[in-house]
């Protein structure tokens, strides 16, 4: 029996971004904010993306949405590649892969009132007739749990929690059956994210979400997500279902990156693993495995090598030339 064939699966993706050249300089650099990235997200999955700030998470969900432009690679949604269409042809699928953003007061027009915010996607795409708008946002917003009367507020006039609310019930306001999370809790106080990813988790059940959740909470991803992909400088470190990935991380960096996060219980915490140095510069990465030079494994290999992301095992991979770790 084939496996399934996946509702988005990225190849070879990659997004450099130009950086301004001195006077006189005839070099060309570029940011490599994410470098030859390939992985896919099944239908009704919710897959994790991690990593430091600066590793390209971000820069993949903006990419995907094609808010900004691949450099290369595919991007295939639903057997369609995406990564080059026509931005007219790209307005069809804006109905099927929408965003919740970081930010919920940035993403909303404060000049604007939350019923003409929620209903703007329905009117660029021509969905239904203006009584037929406003009674789809009135169901909207009950779906994300506010009332009906709050189509006639401002922004302003809500809590985080709640701006984050409208932000989703805005996103789904075109029936996506893909949403990129982009951060969705980082910026909301810790008593108000649990409310926030419960609602996404039970939107995803009702109507049958696949969802790539960005974060860099990784106590977060633990309790959302399916699978979990971990980043690092513009690279994929390592691939792996969630509960074998916190139960036994097979990459250095996922090894660091786990051992850093915050354990509730005192007995349970383990020797905090330390990456020495600071993050190299995304402009000039290091040759080789980009982790080479603060991972504590590294061989003199590790600078000539670029480790391909291989299966170790069923539905886990990783990129580093060494089995003889963890």
């Amino acid at each position: 029996m084939s496996a399934p064939i996946p509702l988005l699966d990225v190849r070879g993706l990659t997004k450099r971004f130009p950086v301004k050249a001195k006077p006189f300089s005839r070099q060309k650099k570029f940011v490599h904010a994410v470098e030859d990235v390939s992985f896919s997200v099944g239908r009704g999955e919710v897959v994790g993306l991690v990593g430091e700030s600066g590793s390209g998470k971000t820069t993949i969900g903006r990419t995907i949405m094609r808010l900004t432009d691949p450099t290369a690679g595919q991007i295939v949604y639903d057997g369609t590649d995406i990564a080059h269409l026509p931005r007219r042809q790209m307005m069809a699928f804006r109905r099927k892969i929408q965003m919740v953003f970081q930010d919920p007061f940035a993403s909303l027009n404060p000049r604007s009132k939350v019923g003409e915010l929620i209903a703007e996607g329905m009117e660029i795409h021509g969905i239904g007739t203006p009584a037929e708008r406003r009674a789809e946002v009135s169901r909207l917003l009950g779906l994300v749990g506010l009332s009906a009367e709050a189509a006639q507020r401002f922004p302003h006039e809500f809590s985080g929690g709640q701006r984050q609310r409208i932000g989703i019930a805005r996103a789904l306001a075109v029936s996506p059956g893909f949403i990129v999370a982009d951060e969705p809790v980082s910026a909301l106080d810790v008593s108000v994210q649990a409310q926030v990813l419960n609602l996404l988790q039970d939107l995803k059940e009702q109507l049958g979400l696949t969802i790539l959740f960005i974060a860099h909470d990784l106590s977060v991803v633990e309790h959302f997500c399916d699978r979990v992909i971990v980043m690092y400088l513009g690279r994929i470190m390592e691939i792996a279902p969630r509960e074998r990935l916190y139960a036994a991380p097979k990459h250095p960096y996922t090894e660091a990156l786990l051992s850093a996060a915050p354990v509730p219980d005192p007995d349970r915490e383990g020797k905090r693993i330390v990456l020495e140095g600071d993050i190299p510069s995304p402009i000039n990465p290091p040759s080789g495995c980009v982790l080479r030079t603060r991972c504590r494994y590294a061989l003199p290999e590790c600078a000539q090598i670029v480790p391909p992301l291989r299966e170790i095992a069923p539905g886990h991979l990783k990129a580093c030339i060494r089995d003889d770790i963890l």
